[in-house]
């Protein structure tokens, strides 16, 4: 298999390459070593078909990004029908996921505050995406056929019987299963969303004896029919219904892509190889929620697969937003003095910059705006010596902006990469994977480090000030920075204090907001 030698820089518009002719050659090649014919794709998307999910992605996404997306769902169905060839897998990709997630978007709780849903559906594909590429060019499939050839857990045995230890099967089982593990790991989230809503309808008292509230169906029925999936006789029965009854959407992943194979009755009608990426690719989607406390954590030689498209999944953090819905508008600046346009503290209607100009706002009817909340514009991994190293790339001028919109939000982001990265610390049969980021709530750290990792040198910064026709206002507000810096006056890198910090660091953000724009546009252009 071919290796690509360099580190890979990953986004989403090198994804959609990706998937056009590189993630076709890995799947054919498996195809072509064990001496099969292509298949020429059962195509699935009919011209209605497209119509339906493009409008339904036109919704969130634009024009390009719709167009994008619908080639990558062609892709990836020929990927499926012709070379993982499993019967009745391709019915998972075409679906009205997108559509549904429109309205989850938007969803809040009846105290009015939002859920804070990143997206699911698209975050699908790049966690296949980001997979792929590390098994692929970073030997993460060695790593995994090494572990399963030690045979030190269930699920090896289970696939090794199901290839009779042939290793170009194995590696075959290895790709396939994470692929269509990636690609399925929250279909489950629709239900999940229901069932929310579901309970909040219940609570409306007209509807009491109107809709019945016993809408899911009795864990005991599910058992009884996934009753000889790998999932059911590996896990805890107690453990799984737990979870199902908690509305967990990885249980529900797992049970809705089990019931596509198990209700139809085509899993009996699969070769092992086939039944055993069925299953473990479900056994992977089911443990991709599983909670660990801090004394416990997944354990990569326990189950490499599921360990796998866990890390997959806690590391995809480009271009993965959520939408909040409030009274912000967009910022706009002044050409003259670099000062932001704001309202006037007298009357809303006005808007005014520094240097005294004003506008009248003549709009009557009254709106809130709805934030893509996204801060990560893509990550690249690299090879150092064995060492993988993986740099997520978050923009320092969109971690100012999001402080003004929710302050806590790089707090939440920030323990979840301390998680994943506690849960990279010394796992027996993988490389060493270290995380570089920055990430902080304090708008003083983050000028600071927008400076210290610039390319610009001091004489670059000397011409271009000395061009600027605001050029002392600069000078001040640097001035400012600096102060702010030695006083701690917006506390530590991340801040959890919002009491005492998170209104000085949204005033200052606020007020010099047009100056750290002209000088974030300096240094990153």
């Amino acid at each position: 298999m071919k290796r690509s030698l360099n580190g890979r820089k990953l986004d989403d518009n090198k994804m959609y390459d990706f998937f056009q002719e590189e993630a076709k050659a890995v799947f054919l090649e498996f195809s072509e070593r064990k001496g099969s014919e292509y298949k020429p794709p059962v195509r699935q998307i009919t011209q209605e078909g497209i119509s339906k999910i493009y409008n339904s992605l036109r919704v969130m996404y634009n024009k390009e990004d719709s167009v994008q997306e619908i080639c990558l769902i062609d892709n990836l169905s020929e990927i499926l029908s012709s070379s993982v060839d499993i019967k009745g897998m391709e019915h998972l990709l075409i679906n009205n996921y997108a559509a549904i997630e429109n309205s989850i978007f938007l969803e809040h709780s009846s105290e009015g505050s939002p859920k804070r849903i990143r997206e699911h559906y698209k975050h699908q594909f790049r966690n296949a995406y980001l997979g792929l590429v590390l098994l692929r060019d970073f030997h993460l499939d060695d790593c995994i056929e090494s572990c399963i050839l030690d045979k030190k857990n269930e699920y090896d045995r289970l696939i090794l019987s199901a290839v009779s230890e042939n290793r170009e099967q194995l590696k075959e089982i290895i790709y396939k299963s994470f692929l269509v593990s990636a690609l399925f790991h929250d279909i489950g989230y629709p239900l999940a969303y229901y069932f929310r809503t579901a309970d909040e309808i219940h609570q409306f008292t007209p509807f009491f004896k109107i809709v019945n509230p016993a809408v899911k169906t009795v864990f005991a029925e599910i058992k009884a029919l996934l009753n000889n999936s790998w999932l059911f006789r590996t896990v805890e029965c107690e453990e799984i219904r737990k979870k199902y009854e908690s509305n967990d959407h990885g249980c529900f992943s797992a049970i809705s892509f089990l019931m596509n194979f198990y209700f139809s009755g085509v899993i009996y009608t699969l070769d092992g190889k086939e039944q055993c990426i069925v299953e473990m690719a479900a056994v992977a989607i089911y443990k991709h929620t599983n909670r660990y406390d801090e004394n416990n954590r997944m354990v990569f030689c326990c189950d490499p697969l599921s360990y796998f498209l866990r890390m997959c999944d806690d590391l995809q953090e480009w271009q993965r937003f959520l939408v909040i819905i409030e009274d912000t508008h967009n910022y706009l600046q002044c050409s003259k003095c670099g000062k932001i346009i704001h309202q006037s503290e007298h009357d809303k209607r006005i808007y005014q910059c520094g240097c005294g100009k004003q506008f009248l706002k003549i709009t009557q009817m009254e709106n809130k705006k709805m934030n893509y909340i996204d801060i990560c514009g893509g990550m690249e991994i690299t090879n150092d010596g064995g060492e993988i190293h993986i740099y997520l790339e978050y923009d320092y001028f969109r971690m100012i902006e999001l402080l003004l919109s929710d302050y806590e939000a790089v707090i939440y982001r920030d323990k979840g990469l301390k998680n994943v990265e506690n849960m990279l610390k010394c796992q027996n049969g993988l490389p060493d994977i270290r995380l570089h980021y920055f990430l902080s709530n304090n708008p003083a750290e983050i000028i600071k480090q927008m400076w210290k990792r610039s390319q610009k040198k001091e004489a670059d910064f000397v011409n271009w000030m000395n061009r600027q026709q605001n050029k002392d206002e600069l000078r001040e507000f640097l001035d400012i920075c600096n102060e702010k810096l030695e006083n701690k006056s917006f506390g530590r890198e991340i801040e959890k204090n919002t009491v005492k910090y998170a209104g000085a660091a949204k005033k200052f953000a606020k007020k010099y907001l047009g100056e750290i724009y002209t000088l974030w546009k300096f240094l990153y252009t």
